[in-house]
């Protein structure tokens, strides 16, 4: 299947970025990423790589071969995921929690947002501790208020 001009300018819309954004993060001018959204260009390979990475997804996602008649923007929630899962750094507790959220409208589209979203849930919910079974549970964090004065 050949490159599908469409789905590198929804894809882009989805995560929010102007083609100048996207041509600084590809590290490609972005006269290319033009060319390319408007059908006026085939992208070489390299190109390819380097547009899918910067966007968290695959090649295959930009040949139309992967998350057929899937929103784009479900789509990239989805690929940007899968790029944040894959980080050696993340934690399996850490890509659990955080999976969850895929169902949500507003999940994060970026592997960059999922790790700050992870964070984000360690300081709210706190780290995973180890129960007596060897497993991992939630810690529950309680709010201590102040006793009122009578």
């Amino acid at each position: 299947m050949p490159f599908r001009p469409e789905r590198l300018k929804a894809l882009r819309e989805a995560k929010g970025l102007s083609q100048e954004q996207l041509g600084k993060l590809a590290g490609l001018n972005h006269s290319i990423i033009t060319k390319s959204e408007k059908g006026k260009s085939r992208p070489a390979s390299e190109t390819l790589d380097r547009l899918a990475q910067a966007l968290d997804a695959t090649i295959d996602y930009l040949h139309g071969r992967s998350f057929e008649d899937i929103d784009p923007a479900i789509a990239a929630a989805h690929m940007a995921f899968d790029v944040f899962a894959r980080d050696p750094g993340v934690t399996p507790e850490q890509r659990e929690r955080c999976r969850s959220a895929l169902l949500h409208p507003d999940v994060p589209k970026t592997a960059r947002a999922w790790h700050s979203f992870a964070q984000m849930l360690e300081l709210v919910i706190g780290p995973p501790y180890s129960d007596s079974s060897g497993g991992t549970r939630l810690a529950v964090v309680r709010e201590r208020r102040p006793k009122a004065r009578t």
